[in-house]
């Protein structure tokens, strides 16, 4: 019961919290109590035999090297309940994903409110367009931290990132959600225990490392990838506002990501 009143008086006190992306180059960023989003960037790293592009279209129109996806709009804080199934309405609001996200096209965020998105998420096509079969590692890094020397903890540990492959439902439990690694059991107080010992979505796995979320790559990558072929992505981003980091300590923070795909 603690707890559960501390979480009350935790987004009492943060009433809502604003979350924008701002980019740069190849860039995605998150920024706290921030403005307006602007847009998401992949990268496909070619050479002179490797030819993959990128695209949010079904059809598979609009192919690019550099994938800029629009991210426009205000965010908050949310949680992430694997319990509660529904299905994606583009005109409803949530404060929970959609057991078919991964299967809408193109940009289909939440939103909390009518101006407010719960998570940002999208769903894009990588295609190879070289004249052979390829190899393709990628990684999501962490590129730059902006943080407040002050606070106890920082964006990138309240931060989540959903990756699905292909269109499956999230009941099907083949996503990953990646979380900065949590410190050591005997270190957390009571209610950090209680926290993380309550979440309730599966496939949770921790940062790579300090800078790097996940890397695929060799056997873990797209291992001979047909000459023509596509694969499907889809990436959900938000803040864990029941995670004890997600705090107004975080006020003003901003992290940016990267994407890359390289063929081989």
């Amino acid at each position: 019961m603690r707890w559960l009143k501390r979480l009350k008086w935790l987004r009492a006190s943060k009433v809502v919290i604003p979350v924008a992306l701002a980019v740069s180059l190849i860039f995605a960023g998150f920024t706290v109590y921030g403005h307006e989003a602007e847009y998401f960037v992949i990268n496909a790293g070619n050479n002179s035999d490797v030819k993959l592009s990128l695209t949010l279209n079904r059809d598979l129109s609009e192919q690019t090297s550099r994938l800029i996806v629009p991210a426009g709009g205000y965010y908050e804080d949310v949680t992430y309940n694997a319990d509660d199934i529904f299905y994606y309405d583009s005109h409803a609001n949530a404060d929970n994903l959609p057991d078919d996200i991964a299967k809408q096209d193109g940009v289909h965020n939440v939103y909390k409110t009518k101006n407010t998105i719960s998570f940002y998420s999208f769903s894009f096509y990588l295609v190879n367009n070289s004249e052979r079969a390829v190899n393709v590692d990628y990684s999501l890094t962490i590129d730059s931290i902006v943080i407040n020397p002050d606070a106890s903890c920082h964006v990138d540990e309240a931060l989540r990132v959903m990756f699905i492959e292909d269109e499956p439902l999230l009941s099907d439990n083949t996503y990953t959600v990646y979380q900065k690694k949590n410190k050591p059991v005997e270190e957390m107080t009571e209610s950090e225990r209680e926290y993380f010992e309550s979440i309730n979505y599966g496939n949770v796995l921790d940062f790579e490392s300090e800078n790097c979320i996940f890397s695929r790559t060799g056997l873990l990558g797209i291992n001979n990838f047909p000459v023509g072929a596509t694969k499907r992505f889809t990436i959900v981003l938000w803040l864990e506002g029941n995670d004890p980091e997600c705090i107004n300590e975080i006020f003003g923070e901003r992290l940016k990501l990267s994407l890359q795909f390289n063929g081989y």
